[in-house]
């Protein structure tokens, strides 16, 4: 099973040089040795940023959980604080917080027993988001095993967590899909939608608090985005 890499995040440099033409060509397709080097350099700042929704997400969701944007300004709510102070919507911030929160509840989960790979972007955390923390671990188990060590794709992973017809067809086998299982799994996700909404309205009023309604919004707006 392949391991997680974790790239440290090289110093900012400009990224790309000024071209220089050689005249013999590394190969038939005419990349030289300067591309070469300008690939891996390239590989190693998408490796580095691959996790970056992570990180975001971990301290949006220290901040709202603490109420941290409050130090500048009592006022500020936390959706308003994501929009003013860096320009994107609630959903946007959720969806990364939601990301973070699944990733950490399968930590927890399956470290401790030996699981070392993990979700490494956003397009694998997505689907999994729709899910309640006790069947996210049991969709990566099922992800892992049908990867057999191999890469992980997100179509894979929407495979798992939708049924077949969620999955995305490849480029080059693109096939018609078959109407009835793509109406069963819109069936589905409503049907979770609606076992969320249910959850949320059995919590007695007076001890609801924002944090529990927040992750049960998010896992519904991954379920739409889905």
């Amino acid at each position: 099973m392949s391991k997680a890499k974790t790239v440290k995040r090289e110093s900012k440099q400009p990224l790309l040089t000024k071209s220089v033409k050689s005249a013999e060509p590394k190969s038939k397709l005419g990349f030289t040795v300067k591309d070469e080097e300008l690939l891996e350099k390239l590989e190693g700042v998408i490796a580095a940023n691959i996790g970056a929704f992570l990180r975001l997400g971990e301290a949006l969701c220290i901040i709202r959980d603490r109420n941290l944007q409050k130090i500048t300004d009592p006022k500020l709510t936390f959706d308003e604080y994501c929009s003013k102070k860096w320009g994107f919507g609630k959903a946007y911030a959720y969806r990364l917080i939601g990301g973070y929160e699944c990733v950490r509840n399968l930590e927890d989960h399956l470290a401790p027993q030996g699981v070392k790979v993990f979700p490494t972007n956003e397009a694998h955390v997505r689907p999994l988001t729709s899910l309640e923390p006790e069947a996210q671990v049991k969709a990566w188990l099922i992800v892992l095993k049908k990867a057999k060590g191999d890469n992980i794709t997100a179509a894979l992973v929407d495979n798992v967590v939708y049924g077949e017809a969620a999955a995305k067809p490849s480029k080059q086998y693109r096939t018609s899909v078959d109407e009835n299982a793509v109406a069963k799994a819109g069936q589905k996700k409503l049907q979770t939608i609606a076992g969320l909404v249910a959850k949320a309205l059995k919590v007695d009023p007076s001890k609801r608090t924002v944090n529990q309604l927040s992750r049960i919004l998010t896992r519904i707006q991954g379920l739409l985005k889905g």
